[in-house]
């Protein structure tokens, strides 16, 4: 009987210590976020690409590379996944907020196309490029997403005045 109470004592002490162990998820996300910082993209919360002026949640999640001059400072949303916006170069894809000028359509037509499925975004802002992406797939996307901002980041200079 006191073995049982021992037992009992250390399961009831242990079990809320097994709360704190992360999930096959969490640890997924957390590897993904460290090799995004290794690879220079910072990683933020972000607004819904399609919300309204009033929608303030932070709800998704953006990989961002910092532009590599100062000269380069678009602020522009390509989306996909919602009807709210305006049609863009790219089939299946819609502008919000602002539109990039038309130079950029043929590099943004030949990288979103390039980009995983769970890319549902791709977003410049004066702080620099970034996607909006569901982190459901592995490191092999991210690497993708990554090779493809840095293309996009590099060909920025030639299109920028």
């Amino acid at each position: 009987m006191t073995w049982l109470l021992i037992v009992l004592g250390v399961a009831v002490v242990i079990s809320p210590l097994m709360w704190f162990r992360q999930s096959p998820r969490q640890k997924l996300i957390t590897e993904l976020r460290r090799l995004a910082g290794s690879a220079g993209l910072q990683v933020s919360l972000y607004r819904r690409p399609d919300a309204r002026d009033d929608e303030t949640r932070l709800e998704c999640v953006c990989y961002r590379l910092p532009w590599l001059g100062d000269n380069c400072r678009p602020d522009w949303v390509l989306h996909r996944f919602s009807s709210r916006g305006w049609a863009s170069a790219c089939p299946g894809w819609l502008w919000t907020i602002n539109q990039a000028p038309p130079e950029w359509d043929a590099l943004l037509v030949e990288q979103v196309a390039e980009f995983p499925a769970g890319v549902s975004a791709l977003v410049a802002s004066p702080a620099g490029i970034g996607v909006i992406w569901n982190e459901r797939e592995d490191n092999r996307d991210l690497m993708k997403i990554v090779a493809n901002l840095k293309k996009i980041q590099h060909r920025a200079k030639e299109i920028c005045p």
